[in-house]
């Protein structure tokens, strides 16, 4: 027996942490490992920043709360986090919350270890968890059916931590279709993956070729617009015209979920940029995808259709009808300048200066640590990720960038010994507001660039690159790929919460920390084209430093005998 398999008096299910802390109080004050409960569930109240009585019990209101807690935001290294995290969970469960333990140790039965051996690696180790809970419930493969499908998806929505359950179910769902062509003797089971509810969009089959025809002419048209124009269009890049072609898809499919029209009636641009069109479509969106919320992304799809009417269609009255309605939308949002609520939250922990210095000494503690290790694919890829991280610290780039700069076109060397200097440089071409864009990269992350390049790029591709981080065909990287993995390795380090862009919205809080009037200089790292764009995103964060200068001017006052104040005056 196990200190936490002690027997418990009989207890019903806690509501929130708080009940769970006072069954450790009450019912069994005396359990050996109180105290280190107790502390478990207050480090969890700290990491998620609520208190105990607001923290739900019950695995779908906790799930979400755990994926986005902050282990910094408590104050605890990763690996403090996870054991607290263990501890308080665990125990929530011995209180009486109806919780899935993190993993299912249930030995597979012969039968489904047979099958799964005989699948791809990668595809046993997903459909494993699956099996044990059907050699749990006694279903083998020759009478498995597609009820134990439901069941098992009926367990991950009630009782799985997992962020997102049903995004778990549905990959398993093809990973056993995949089995059911691939694997010989694999049980065939009639049963349909639950749609992904963030995709909505029909196919541009659905629609008539009338329509494709015209977007991609306009899609077209913006790459290249006519300078001679009486009213010319704005220029975009590719990566914008790709987005408008999925956002012109998902707002023609919202139009006909709306019930105004079938999908056969949408036959041009000007029949989506009528008025009453969208205010159907972006009604549908609202009640329907954003929970009755006006969010920016109904903003956006407004200004979309009202370039198309102004600039496409040059149908000035019908533009000037949507710039109302977009007046409307900002006047339901508010005040939108400034940090959303989401990246204020993630930005929140680095108040605190011990998580400053550890996301800052990360990169060359990677580095330090890889020394003593073998060189491995998997080490340099964690090298290659430390680099990253300086780079972002360093020089706040954008995504897109980070995973393109090539050796010789952006990371440039010049001179010799004391006087070598390493550069990036970005033409116009490759930066977003189409200006060049150059930065010294400081000694600290030179030495971690060459031993990068010297020591462990070589393990990480098979042919030679033109690409600084290149994959193991030499070609570029996948960004969104990149972006995930180099967060999951800050998280696992560190303990911290990130995304790529946020190197940005970080470099700017800490600069403004050093230099409250500095809003230039920020707008000069960034690449920003006006002083507008860094004060409307960062004004904000000359507030905190200018209370405490008044705070210091306050001190001094307070320190100066009345008699001096007045001789200085």
């Amino acid at each position: 027996m196990t200190q936490l398999d002690l027997p418990f008096s009989e207890i019903s299910a806690p509501v929130t942490l708080a009940e769970a802390l006072a069954f450790y109080h009450d019912a069994n004050s005396n359990h050996p490992r109180r105290s280190a409960i107790r502390s478990a569930f207050r480090a969890m109240g700290r990491a998620i920043g609520l208190p105990l009585d607001q923290i739900s019990a019950d695995a779908d209101g906790l799930r979400l709360l755990l994926a986005k807690a902050s282990p910094a935001r408590a104050g605890l290294k990763p690996s403090s986090w996870k054991s607290q995290k263990s501890l308080a969970l665990r125990s929530l469960a011995d209180a009486g919350a109806e919780l899935a333990s993190g993993r299912d140790t249930t030995a597979i039965s012969p039968e489904w270890g047979a099958l799964i051996d005989r699948a791809e690696l990668r595809v046993g180790i997903g459909l494993s968890r699956f099996a044990r809970y059907l050699t749990r419930m006694g279903v083998e493969p020759d009478t498995i059916s597609a009820e134990a499908f439901v069941a098992w998806r009926g367990e991950l929505l009630d009782t799985s931590l997992r962020s997102n359950p049903d995004t778990s179910y549905r990959q398993m769902v093809r990973l056993w279709k995949a089995c059911e062509h691939k694997v010989p003797g694999w049980p065939q089971v009639e049963v349909e993956s639950p749609e992904d509810p963030r995709r909505f969009s029909l196919p541009w089959e659905a629609f008539p070729e009338s329509l494709r025809n015209e977007v991609d002419d306009f899609l077209s048209s913006r790459l290249h617009p006519d300078p001679l124009s009486p009213d010319p269009a704005p220029k975009v890049r590719p990566d914008t015209n790709k987005g408008r072609e999925k956002n012109l898809r998902a707002f023609a499919s919202a139009l006909v979920l709306s019930g105004e029209l079938k999908a056969e009636q949408v036959t041009s641009l000007a029949v989506l940029t009528e008025p009453v069109n969208v205010r159907m479509a972006l009604g549908y969106l609202r009640q329907e995808r954003f929970e009755g919320e006006v969010r920016p992304h109904l903003l956006s799809h407004a200004e979309l259709m009202k370039t198309i009417a102004r600039h496409w269609a040059k149908d000035l009255p019908k533009a000037e009808q949507l710039g109302h309605l977009i007046k409307s939308l900002k006047g339901a949002m508010g005040h939108t300048s400034g940090m959303t609520p989401k990246n204020r939250e993630r930005l929140a922990p680095f108040n605190d200066p011990k998580n400053v210095k550890r996301l800052l000494e990360l990169p060359q503690r990677t580095l330090k640590a890889a020394a003593d290790k073998p060189r491995t694919y998997l080490t340099a890829v964690r090298v290659m990720y430390a680099l990253q991280v300086a780079l972002l610290l360093a020089v706040p780039l954008r995504a897109k960038n980070l995973t393109a700069l090539k050796l010789g076109e952006n990371v440039i060397e010049s001179g010799k010994g004391k006087t070598r200097q390493v550069r990036l440089f970005l033409s116009r071409e490759q930066t977003k507001t189409h200006t060049d864009f150059t930065a010294v990269l400081p000694a600290r992350v030179v030495a971690l660039l060459d031993a990068w390049q010297q020591v462990w790029r070589p393990l990480v591709l098979n042919c030679p690159s033109p690409y600084l981080f290149p994959n193991a065909s030499g070609e570029l990287r996948s960004r969104g790929s990149l972006s995930s993995k180099i967060c999951r390795f800050v998280e696992r380090e560190t303990g911290l919460k990130m995304h790529l862009h946020l190197f940005r919205h970080l470099s700017a809080k800490l600069y403004l920390r050093f230099d409250p009037g500095g809003l230039e200089t920020v707008r000069q790292l960034l690449g920003h084209t006006t002083i507008k764009t860094t004060l409307k995103a960062y004004a904000d964060f000359q507030t905190e430093p200018a209370f405490l200068r008044l705070e210091e001017a306050l001190l001094d006052l307070y320190d100066t005998p009345l008699k001096s104040r007045r001789g200085k005056r």
